[in-house]
This record gives structure tokens, C-alpha cells and sequence, in this order.
């Protein structure tokens, strides 16, 4: 058993300290995962599996430097959230639920921590900027418009997903990815929960909407408007690099030979190389 985990050691940093080609220049990615949720409707660190759910995103990758990246990135995510998986009684008796498909469309940058023509796995850091949209929903009714706190929001918000991923380069064209991002957002209402209950309207389907768990009087929270709503994105995927591919000793990357021959007398150079 010793002797098999030391030559599986031994294979692993072999493929990752190999020398590499470089990615290629540009490229684009597909990835699918799962989604943790992070709000109000959330009782414990790590969330209730039945509120698990699916993401997805697509994307084109520039590749800089053998370290700096460049991305633009979609990203579609289900979000759910359920009082009824509540270990708490309280919770329970809020019976407060969404469910959630929100879009980002965001410009990540990446660093690489390790040079991508020298290694084949590649621990990198990426961070950016994005616009998110979301419509929270109660069993396929819109909540937004009902105003279920008096407050009305915009389905639009500013996000910044954060993250960490782990790369391998097959080759200079393809390489498969992991990732853990976090989607931080500005907006406190991806649930429909931040702040407090309001009095009864008289109009039962509003009010159900409000309280429906029919416990608490006015004024009293639905939610904690502390923190802003975000959510985690676990995701595997593949990137397809198609210009640039190779390595070179300028910047990691191959160079255009048209480019770099330009004005040259291939006939004289060749006559140079036969003497």
C-alpha cells in the first residue's frame, strides 16, 4: 500500500512539474456546477442539500502573460432558500421559501501562481466586476412586485464573484478547470428578506406573501439587513484555446511568423544557413 501511494505521489508531481507548452492566447470555456446559497433563508454554515442546486457558465479567456489572464464571464445560477429545512422551530413556523435564477455578466481577471509553460497544474486567484439580475419567486409568484416589505428594489444589482481555481493543461489547447467562486452583491433581496414585517393590507394573497406563517405582529424582522445576499458557485469546466497556441521565449506565447519575419530576405537567410 506504501509502495503505491509513493509511486502515485512521485506520478503526480511528475505531470505537474514537466515542462509545459504555454496556453494559447485566446480561448473559450464552458463549466457546470452547484450552487450554495447565501441569505437570510440560510440557518447553518454549510447549506441544507435539498436547497442545492445547479450553475452554469460560458466564457472567452484571454491569456496576457504566462501569469495574468483576462475573462469574459456568464454565469447562470439557481438559488434556493427554505424555512422548511429549518432545524430551528421559529424558522419553521416563518415558513419564508424562494427559489431564484439569477444572470451575471461579469470581467474577471486571473493570476496564475504558477507559469503556465512550466507546470501543468495551475493554482490560480481570480476577481472581478459583473452586473447580476434576479427575480426571487414564491412557488412560481413573483415576490418582487408584491413589495412584500414595503421596499421596492431593482431586479439589478452589482456583484464582485471571488474566487479560487486549480487548472490542468493537457496540452497548449486544452485545459479543464476547477473552481470555487464567490458571488458578493450589493443587493440584500436576491430571497425577498431583509427587513421587517409589515401590518396586514386586508388583501389575503398579499399578506400571505408577507407572513405566511401567520406569526408575527408589525414591525417585527423577517430578515437581518446586516449583510447583503450572495452566493457560492462550484463548477467544473474546460477552456479551448485556438490562436496562439505554442510557447516562446517572449512571453509564454508563440509568435506570429508572418509577424516576426516580416522584411526579411528568406532567400538570403537560407543561402546563409547552406554555407
Amino acid at each position: 500500500m506504501k509502495r503505491s501511494f509513493f509511486i502515485f505521489l512521485a506520478l503526480t508531481l511528475f505531470l505537474g512539474v514537466t515542462e509545459s507548452e504555454a496556453q494559447g492566447k485566446w480561448g473559450v470555456f464552458l463549466g457546470v456546477g452547484t450552487t450554495l446559497y447565501e441569505g437570510d433563508l440560510k440557518e447553518q454554515p454549510w447549506p441544507h442539500p435539498l436547497t442545492m442546486r445547479w450553475t452554469a457558465d460560458a466564457g472567452v479567456h484571454w491569456q496576457i502573460t504566462k501569469r495574468w489572464g483576462l475573462q469574459v464571464n456568464y454565469t447562470a445560477a439557481h438559488l434556493a432558500g427554505d424555512d422548511r429545512h429549518a432545524a430551528s422551530p421559529s424558522r419553521r413556523a416563518r415558513n419564508l421559501r424562494f427559489e431564484n435564477i439569477t444572470h451575471e455578466l461579469s470581467i474577471r481577471g486571473t493570476y496564475d501562481i504558477l507559469r503556465n509553460d512550466r507546470w501543468k497544474f495551475l493554482p490560480y486567484i481570480t476577481a472581478g466586476v459583473g452586473a447580476l439580475y434576479f427575480e426571487p419567486k414564491r412557488d412560481g409568484v413573483p415576490l418582487r412586485p408584491l413589495a412584500t416589505e414595503g421596499v421596492s428594489y431593482l431586479p439589478i444589482t452589482v456583484s464582485f464573484p471571488t474566487g479560487l481555481g486549480l487548472k490542468y493543461q493537457f496540452n497548449c489547447r486544452w485545459t479543464a478547470k476547477v473552481e470555487a467562486i464567490y458571488h458578493w452583491t450589493m443587493s440584500d433581496y436576491l430571497d425577498d428578506v431583509s427587513g421587517a414585517y409589515l401590518a396586514p393590507t386586508g388583501d389575503p394573497n398579499i399578506d400571505f406573501y408577507r407572513d405566511p406563517g401567520g406569526v408575527s405582529p408589525p414591525r417585527e424582522m423577517r430578515g437581518n439587513p446586516k449583510w447583503k445576499d450572495g452566493f457560492w458557485d462550484l463548477n467544473i469546466g474546460i477552456i479551448y484555446f485556438f490562436k496562439g497556441c505554442g510557447s516562446s521565449k517572449k512571453g509564454g506565447m508563440i509568435e506570429d511568423c508572418d509577424a516576426l519575419y516580416e522584411g526579411v530576405d528568406m532567400e538570403k537567410l537560407m543561402d546563409q544557413y547552406k554555407q
